[in-house]
C-alpha cells in the first residue's frame, strides 16, 4: 500500500505526483551516532538509525572517515 500527494509550485501552475510508502503507525525512531577524532586531521564516524512498528523494520549503518588537508 503506498501513499500520495499531488503538489504544485508556487510560481507555476505545473503539478505533479509524489508516491511513496507510508509512515508506520505507532513506530519508534532511533538515531544514534559516534564521532573520533584520530588525529588533528583526520576523524571518523559510525551513525545508527532506525524505525521499529509491528508491521515495520527498517535499520541503517553508515560510516564517515574525513581527511582535513592544509
Amino acid at each position: 500500500m503506498t501513499s500520495g500527494a499531488s503538489l504544485a509550485f508556487a510560481t507555476t501552475v505545473i503539478g505533479f505526483d509524489v508516491t511513496g510508502v507510508p509512515i508506520a503507525e505507532d513506530s519508534a525512531l532511533l538515531d544514534a551516532g559516534l564521532d573520533f577524532a584520530l588525529t588533528d586531521r583526520l576523524s571518523e564516524g559510525v551513525f545508527y538509525s532506525g524505525q521499529y512498528a509491528d508491521t515495520v523494520s527498517d535499520n541503517a549503518v553508515k560510516g564517515r572517515l574525513t581527511w582535513l588537508f592544509n
